[in-house]
């Protein structure tokens, strides 16, 4: 075991630089993101593809993130989202209340804003309309003075086009394509494209940064002075959804905690709790988005609406609405997760007499596990196979992998919406700890089967990473008749979507329901390696 620590430690060390501070230039991850327009109704997608690279090759990092910053320097949205050899096609689910306003899309991993804050933090402005809290409403707005001009290398077939037309797009040039993407134009944001790190960054909060080699990990902080007994303490986080798992750690000297999430993916939210239930006032879970400080002067561009906008807002949020019908599948896990031990004894309670409480279960049905009563505190004991004799202590007591440290309240506990009984007759290992066995309870739906929460337990939201979008080759393809849907797209074609880009750099696009500007985008790269991005728009009417 120490050996693999050590390895593990050089492996770190290796990544990041010595001590997490200077880091090496081979393993800086630079990262890159592209969305197919920048106008969006609560409640919509903002789809991403992004690419995660560093000079060694294809990033290391697991997970990556995108989120939404307000102008108040707050992160109001965050979706973590798993990278495949640095790459990844997903999206970050805008939150039903958020006010209407411009925000700082920003993506990174854990590490690269630490690195670099130049290519490992990048961002860009999106609009967000919620109808129930709209912007300022003006008698006449500013209209938008930097609107990119047409490009004499991207032609367009017709400036006008009526609903259910067909259009043909061209691109002359010569350099490299690399995406295109024909979508609603945003006339309420004048500054678009990636923004730079340096015009409008003054700092970033100096952190402990661990890099995520196989999955998510969770940072919390113990922020206490007791630093002779809270900050030494045993500390217990468990991951509940579909699956439940267990994870533990100790503070560091800073009562820094790292709780490494592995395999486990999917997951709505977590308890954390302290040994034999100690109060939990100075936990907090740590976000893995970087902590910056806004320039002095740099200012968030304004929204405002006017009467005349309402038409053109009307079509946006009919067409935000319709893009959840179209079809969208993701990848379930591909094989099982190991989400805790390997039992020796499996108990299904329907196939036997239900009783009123957990310890006339036990009493009844399992010899493994006895009831003994000292100093009139109920006590549990499991039969230790390896050496024929019972342990000395409780052992580990879970209810769908949350512990529970009060055995007396668990075993007068009706078991009615409990599925299962697990138990371990041996010692468990969980980390550096060692547990005299092992009795856990599962219930039918995951959710502790009417178990309350521990007193001093942390609840926590806490959804867990994203799973991958395995078909979205027609994400964005028109509505067919026989969907029975009305065509009220705002994305008409995105390259990393539909993953392809034709050969005679010519494409067909169908004309929605949707009636306003529309623009092309068509992003190259040249000989000397330098990206460019050409423009031209359409209007249906």
């Amino acid at each position: 075991m120490k050996h693999l620590k050590l390895a593990f430690v050089l492996v770190l060390l290796s990544f990041v630089g010595e001590g997490f501070g200077q880091t090496n230039p081979e393993y800086e991850e630079r990262v890159g993101f592209a969305i197919p327009k920048t106008i969006y109704f609560t409640g919509e997608k903002i789809w991403l593809s992004i690419q995660v690279e560093s000079l060694a090759g294809a990033a290391n990092s697991r997970i990556g993130y995108a989120e939404l910053w307000n102008r108040y320097g707050e992160s109001v949205a965050l979706a973590k989202v798993p990278l495949e050899s640095g790459l990844a096609f997903n999206f970050l689910q805008l939150p039903d209340d958020l006010p209407s306003d411009q925000y700082l899309l920003r993506v990174f991993t854990r590490v690269s804003p630490f690195q670099n804050l130049e290519e490992g933090l990048v961002q860009e402005f999106v609009t967000v309309f919620n109808p129930r809290i709209p912007p300022e409403v003006v008698a006449d707005r500013n209209e938008n003075p930097d609107q990119e001009p047409d490009s004499p290398l991207l032609s367009v077939s017709s400036k006008s086009v009526q609903p259910g037309g067909q259009l043909e797009i061209t691109y002359s040039g010569s350099d490299s394509l690399l995406e295109l993407a024909v979508a609603v134009a945003n006339p309420f944001l004048s500054e678009g494209g990636k923004i730079s790190s340096k015009e409008i960054y003054e700092s970033i909060e100096t952190r402990k940064v661990v890099p995520e080699f196989y999955g998510h990990i969770i940072e919390a902080k113990i922020r206490s002075d007791a630093q002779d007994s809270t900050i030494s303490g045993l500390y217990y986080l468990s991951l509940h959804g579909e699956k439940s798992a267990l994870f533990t750690d100790r503070p560091d000297g800073d009562g820094s905690l790292f709780f490494d999430a592995g395999g486990l993916r999917h997951w709505d939210y977590l308890i954390a709790q302290g040994r034999e239930n100690q109060p939990m006032n100075d936990f907090e879970i740590i976000s893995p988005s970087p902590q910056t400080r806004f320039r002095t002067g740099f200012q968030f561009p304004k929204l405002q609406i006017s009467p005349s906008d309402e038409p053109l807002l009307k079509e946006l949020l009919r067409g935000g609405e319709i893009e959840e019908y179209f079809v969208q599948e993701f990848q379930n896990e591909p094989i099982p997760v190991v989400t805790g031990f390997v039992e020796d004894r499996t108990f299904i309670l329907d196939d036997y007499n239900r009783f009123e409480d957990v310890e006339t279960h036990i009493k009844e049905y399992v010899p493994e596990v006895s009831v003994r009563t000292r100093e009139k505190n109920k006590e549990l004991r499991v039969l230790n196979v390896l050496q024929n004799r019972s342990f000395t202590e409780n052992p580990l007591l879970l209810v769908d992998a949350m512990p529970v440290f009060d055995a007396g309240f668990l075993l007068g506990f009706n078991p009615a919406k409990f599925e299962k009984m697990e138990i371990l007759s041996r010692p468990f290992f969980l980390n550096e700890e060692i547990y005299p066995g092992v009795v856990s309870f599962s219930s039918f739906q995951n959710d502790f089967g009417g178990f309350p929460l521990p007193t001093n337990a942390v609840y926590v939201p806490y959804p867990g990473i994203q799973p991958p979008v395995t078909e979205h080759n027609t994400l964005f393809g028109p509505a067919t008749q026989e969907s029975g849907i009305m065509d009220w797209r705002t994305i008409l074609y995105w390259s990393p979507a539909s993953e392809s880009l034709t050969q005679d750099n010519s494409w067909s696009v169908t004309a929605p329901l949707v009636k306003g500007v529309f623009q092309v985008k068509v992003k190259t790269r040249d000989s000397s390696g330098k990206v460019k991005e050409e423009y031209a728009t359409f209007e249906v009417k």
